[in-house]
């Protein structure tokens, strides 16, 4: 029976792994980069470091994690430490990459370097966000959802009650997926939409 528990460190390579397959707009991305770790640097493990309270893990029926969500209930905070602590020894060994399997490799080495924005929905009562992903075995399963209402529980324990993200538009199943679990659209940015939730 599938299982969701809160993320060890032991969990980490199959993130970076749930990562990278689930990377092309919620398809396997392993096609598209030669650098099986850099999706995983960006978008999953600095979450667990910052965070681990908030960051939990998918178990299919053999015990062996499958899917996951991470995030932060402080994006702001979030994001001063991934551009002063993180990503400083990543952008050493990013810096001189020029070989890349694809644009979608490109921009995330590139994404790597540059790092996140100041952004703006964390200053108008959205503070939070996530990423959640979970390979094609656990898909279909209402595992999705418990990761959700999972991650949802930790931030009401933490008083934070607005989360937003950002999905690829190409990603039609994940659109479909946040209006269930009552995200709105609030903006739509260069073929992407920022979702946005308030809990109660």
């Amino acid at each position: 029976m599938a299982l969701i528990r809160n993320m060890v460190a032991q969990d980490l390579p199959y993130v970076y792994d749930i990562a990278l397959k689930t990377a092309f707009a919620g398809l396997d991305g392993m096609p598209y980069y030669y650098d099986k770790w850099a999706v995983g640097h960006y978008y999953a493990a600095p979450y667990f470091f910052f965070e681990p309270e908030v960051c939990f893990t998918a178990l299919n029926d053999q015990g062996v994690p499958s899917g996951f969500i991470v995030g932060t209930s402080d994006t702001r905070s979030f994001n001063r430490w991934m551009q002063n602590e993180w990503l400083v020894p990543l952008r050493k060994f990013y810096d001189g990459v020029t070989e890349f399997k694809s644009d979608a490799e490109r921009n995330t080495i590139k994404q790597i370097i540059k790092g996140p924005g100041e952004g703006l929905w964390q200053n108008l009562g959205y503070p939070a966000h996530l990423h959640v992903d979970l390979l094609t075995i656990l898909q279909g399963k209402g595992l999705g959802k418990a990761l959700m209402h999972t991650f949802f529980s930790a931030l009401q324990a933490k008083d934070v009650h607005g989360i937003h993200l950002r999905v690829d538009g190409r990603n039609v199943k994940a659109y479909g997926f946040y209006e269930v679990m009552g995200f709105s659209i609030l903006e739509e940015v260069g073929g992407s939409a920022i979702f946005g939730i308030k809990l109660a």
